[in-house]
């Protein structure tokens, strides 16, 4: 029994180790000193001396891009039926070539027609 127990207090300490993740002000703060010390010519952009509020703005755009690209939601569009593709359908396509067929047909009958003299110029 004692060494369940033991095995029981080395996972809860093991537990108690990891570092609780970064709060969102955190992550904002990180990111605002990571754009304040890009390089930018030869000084950094905190060299510029931008407002605050404007770099508040520029690493909320930043963190929900990222937030974006890795967490991205999908939902499926409830309209469209997963089975049918958008688009052309296949009967829509049956009747144009059968109606351009009808239209060879009498094209080519009223060329041999007029070439029999049947129809008047």
């Amino acid at each position: 029994m004692s060494v369940l127990l033991r095995f029981a207090l080395v996972l809860a300490a093991g537990d108690q180790s990891r570092p609780p993740p970064p709060t969102p002000a955190e992550i904002e703060r990180e990111v605002q000193e990571n754009i304040r010390n890009q390089a930018l010519g030869d000084g950094t952009v905190a060299d510029l001396a931008l407002p605050e509020e404007f770099l508040r703005r520029v690493a909320d755009r930043i963190v929900r891009s990222s937030f974006e690209e890795r967490y991205r939601i999908v939902v499926k569009d409830a309209e469209t039926p997963a089975s049918v593709t958008p688009g052309i359908q296949p009967r829509t396509i049956r009747i144009a070539l059968f109606a351009a067929a009808v239209a060879l047909i009498a094209v080519g009958w009223a060329s041999i027609a007029r070439r029999r003299g049947g129809v008047p110029r």
